[in-house]
C-alpha cells in the first residue's frame, strides 16, 4: 500500500527549528482530520510529550541514541512499508550512509537558518542540502528560512525569494499566513481523509473481527480533537462486544489501548501501529536481562509496598518479530505496579496482558496530558480501572 503515501521529509541543519515545525504540522493537521504520522529518523527520542510538558521535564525524560546501521534500516523498513502518509523528521547532520534514508522519501521541506552571526551561513546550508536532495533524487517541494527575528513574510533576499518563518522557539506552536499555505499544500497531497484511511484499514482485517475507531467514536462524543479523558472509559468499554476479537484503530493514549485490550472477551487483541499496521502485541520472554541487549533497558524500582517498572530502548525502534529481545524482568506477584518507559504502544499493551493476572494493580504512566499513572487492571476495589496515581518518573523527580 506504500505507493499510495506520500513520505515528505523535513530538513535541514541543526537548530533550524525542525522540531517545532514538524510538530506545528501534525497539529494542524491532525485538526484538519488528515491521517499521517511523524515518522522520528533520527534518534533523539523526542515525540509530541516533548512539547506539551515544561521543559525541565523533558530534558528529564529524553533519551538522546545514536544512529546505527540496523537503526537506518529499521528507518527505511518503515518508509517502504508505510501504511499512512508521513513526515519524516531527519537529523540535521547526516552521514552518506543516512542519505539512504531520503532515498525512501517521495518530496521534501528545507528549513534553513538565518544566522546573524554568520550571513553566509544560509547560502552554505541551503547548498547542502539542496545537493542531498539532489543526490537521492527527492523533489522539494519548499524552501524556508527560518529567522527568529522577523515576522512571517515573503522575503526577497540574495538567494531568491523564501518564506520566512519566525519565531521557532521550543514549546510554541507556528501560525500565520506563509504556515497556512503550507498545511494547504500537505492536506492536498495527503488527501486521504481521517475517515477514507480507516476505511481501507478496515477492509484488511479477516472477517469475524470487530472494528473500532477511536477518532470516530471520539466525533460522536462531540470534539474530534480532544484527548480522551478516563472519564470516557465506560463508553469505550461498550464498544466491546461480547462474542468477538476487536480491532482498535487510530491515535490515542497508550493507556487506552492497555484498557482495551485487558477488557477484551475474546482473542486475539488486533491493534494498529502507525508504522507497522495491524500488529498482535507479542508474548514476552520472562526472565533477567542477559548481555548484548544493550537497545533494551529494564529497571524494577521498590516503591514502598509496590513496584515501579522502568522499560527503555536506546535504538528506539524495538522489533515486534524479535520478542525474545525484548525480556521482562521476574516482578514479585501481588503487588501494585506502575509501568513507565519510551516505549511503543504495542509492548505497553503486551506488558499489560502478561502482568494483568498477577498484580494486585497496574498502571500505565502517560507525560503528556495527564502525567500521572492511569489504572488498566485491578483485583484490588480501591484501585478501580480508570484511576489517577500521580506520578512523575524518577528523572523527572530529580528536576522538580
Amino acid at each position: 500500500m506504500n505507493h499510495q503515501f506520500p513520505a515528505i521529509l523535513i530538513g535541514g541543519p541543526p537548530h533550524s527549528g525542525k522540531s517545532v515545525l514538524i510538530y506545528s504540522l501534525t497539529r494542524a493537521l491532525r485538526e484538519a482530520r488528515i491521517s499521517h504520522y511523524v515518522l522520528r529518523a533520527c534518534p533523539d527520542g523526542e515525540g509530541d510529550w516533548a512539547y506539551q510538558l515544561p521543559q525541565d521535564q523533558v530534558r528529564a525524560i529524553r533519551v538522546k541514541g545514536e544512529f546505527t546501521p540496523q537503526f537506518t534500516q529499521r528507518v527505511i523498513s518503515y518508509l517502504q512499508h508505510r501504511p499512512l502518509p508521513l513526515l519524516v523528521d531527519v537529523g540535521g547532520k547526516p552521514t552518506p550512509e543516512q542519505e539512504e534514508i531520503f532515498a525512501h522519501c517521495t518530496q521534501a521541506i528545507l528549513l534553513i537558518g538565518h544566522r546573524a552571526d554568520d550571513p553566509g551561513a544560509f547560502a552554505r546550508d541551503l547548498q547542502t542540502w539542496q545537493a542531498m536532495m539532489d543526490r537521492q533524487q527527492v523533489p522539494v517541494l519548499e524552501i524556508f528560512r527560518s529567522d527568529q527575528q522577523e515576522p512571517q513574510r515573503l522575503r526577497a533576499s540574495q538567494e531568491g525569494e523564501f518564506r520566512t518563518l519566525s519565531a521557532l522557539e521550543r514549546g510554541s506552536l507556528v501560525h500565520g499566513p506563509v504556515f497556512e499555505t503550507v498545511i494547504d499544500h500537505l492536506s492536498s497531497l495527503m488527501r486521504d481523509a481521517e475517515r477514507s484511511l480507516s476505511a481501507i484499514h478496515k477492509r484488511l482485517l479477516p472477517p469475524g473481527v470487530h472494528f473500532i475507531d477511536l477518532p470516530h467514536l471520539a466525533g460522536k462524543l462531540g470534539d474530534p480533537q480532544r484527548h480522551w479523558q478516563p472519564a470516557d472509559l465506560p463508553y469505550l468499554l461498550e464498544q466491546i462486544p461480547a462474542d468477538q476479537p476487536i480491532a482498535v484503530y487510530g491515535r490515542s493514549a497508550n493507556w487506552i489501548y492497555a484498557v482495551l485490550a485487558l477488557a477484551a472477551r475474546v482473542p486475539p487483541f488486533t491493534m494498529f501501529d502507525a508504522k507497522l499496521g495491524w500488529v498482535t502485541p507479542p508474548v514476552l520472554p520472562r526472565r533477567a536481562h542477559l548481555p548484548g541487549l544493550d537497545d533494551w533497558q529494564t529497571r524494577l524500582i521498590p516503591e514502598g509496598a509496590d513496584f515501579l517498572l522502568e522499560m527503555n530502548t536506546g535504538s528506539q525502534y524495538l522489533d515486534i518479530d524479535e520478542p525474545e529481545r525484548i525480556p521482562l524482568p521476574p516482578v514479585p506477584e501481588g503487588k501494585g505496579l506502575i509501568l513507565s518507559g519510551r516505549i511503543p504502544h504495542w509492548l505497553v499493551v503486551a506488558v499489560c496482558q502478561q502482568l494483568a493476572a498477577t498484580q494486585s494493580w497496574v498502571a500505565v504512566y502517560q507525560p503528556a496530558p495527564l502525567q500521572a499513572a492511569l489504572v488498566v487492571a485491578s483485583q484490588r476495589p480501591d484501585y478501580p480501572v480508570g484511576q489517577l496515581i500521580p506520578w512523575h518518573t524518577p528523572a523527572a523527580k530529580k528536576h522538580s
